[in-house]
């Protein structure tokens, strides 16, 4: 049976170009002087907000935050794009030596998703590599080395500019990338933006490193190629929606059938051969009707970063949106305004969106006290 595959996004072609990764708002702030947060990060204000005694705010909630991030920033493992050596764990094999035969592609691509949900994915669907999506520029993080250490002198402010701006090509082979949904905790998102929903996000992180660190293994062990990606290397939103995991929002999040917004992405791309899902069509016709009457996350956005206008537009609200693709384009710079004020991410938009079904909204006080 043949597939038809509908394209899910309005491109304006002459428009369109890959995204440099250095115009996102985490490495815009290092070098541009235009901006208010200007080589400003969460911890700005952070002292200032444990000694306020306000809830969710404490020296608890932030520890909280600060642990969660533990395997994403400290595991050697999780990004990289090749084996460098042999591990030996007891089983004295090299794995890489031949591929591993694969007589049922159908068969086989089942076996992944079920690899990716075993190892903690709680969605995960495969798509056809599209460059256009590949970022043109971006931070290229060396092999076997932490989140951490690798961009120390960046966070610091003392890496040049080709740091994070050297080009970024996937290897010729890889033509299918394995997207995959991590959920963030209900009931702590549900306290947005408090610290409790910032360790939601953090702890999904550190999830994904893990679970694409045992993947790309997982792949490798077969005799096939991984590369592990977190947020870098590619867009991961475009990459879900053509695997099928949901829908663009107007808070410029996946929303997903599942969970909504209330996940983080990760991907591995591969020279597998797998078969491809197609976008879910039905529900993103269903989210492009719903946003354009529900305008719940920007009412809840508090630095007004979420437009209200009804329709999607080819116009970027900043230079940190990639222009030539229609949608709602957020002001990611009143958002990062609002993160350096918060102390840390904030999850407004995600708490507020009805997709997210959250069936109980709790406080800070509330969160640590449910059994």
């Amino acid at each position: 049976m043949v597939r038809e595959k509908k394209n899910p996004y309005e491109i304006d072609e002459t428009n369109y170009k890959r995204f440099k990764q250095k115009y996102n708002m985490l490495f815009r702030r290092l070098w541009d002087k235009t901006l208010p947060t200007y080589q400003k990060m969460i911890d700005t204000n952070l002292e200032k907000h444990i000694e306020s005694k306000k809830e969710g705010y404490s020296r608890v909630d932030f520890a909280l935050v600060a642990a969660a991030w533990t395997v994403y920033e400290r595991f050697p493992y999780a990004f990289t794009w090749e084996r460098k050596d042999l591990i030996d764990i007891g089983y004295g094999v090299n794995w890489m030596k031949t591929k591993h035969l694969i007589d049922d592609t159908e068969s086989f691509t089942d076996t992944i998703k079920k690899a990716a949900k075993f190892y903690g994915a709680s969605l995960v669907g495969i798509a056809d590599v599209n460059e256009k999506w590949i970022y043109k520029t971006g931070f290229r993080r060396p092999d076997d080395v932490s989140e951490a250490e690798s961009k120390k002198e960046v966070r610091e402010g003392k890496a040049v500019d080709y740091i994070y701006n050297q080009k970024i090509e996937i290897p010729e082979g890889f033509d299918k990338v394995i997207v995959m949904g991590v959920e963030m905790d209900e009931d702590a998102i549900s306290t947005a933006p408090t610290q409790p929903a910032a360790a939601a996000s953090a702890i999904a992180y550190s999830k994904m490193a893990f679970i694409i660190s045992c993947l790309g293994e997982f792949i490798r062990n077969l005799g096939y190629r991984a590369i592990q990606c977190g947020n870098d290397t590619a867009l991961s939103i475009p990459l879900a929606i053509d695997a099928g995991l949901g829908a663009l929002g107007r808070n410029g999040l996946l929303l997903t059938p599942e969970f909504g917004p209330r996940v983080r992405i990760c991907k591995v791309f591969t020279d597998l051969p797998l078969i491809s899902d197609m976008p879910n069509q039905g529900f993103i016709e269903k989210i492009k009707n719903y946003c354009k009457t529900c305008s719940r996350c920007a009412e809840a956005c508090e630095p007004e970063a979420i437009t209200k206008d009804e329709n999607p537009t080819f116009k970027p609200a900043t230079i940190s949106n990639n222009p030539g693709v229609k949608k709602y384009y957020v002001d990611v710079e009143k958002c990062f305004e609002f993160w350096v004020k918060n102390s840390s991410d904030c999850g407004n938009c995600i708490m507020a969106c009805p997709f997210s079904k959250i069936k109980e909204f709790l406080s800070p006080i509330e969160f640590w006290n449910k059994t």
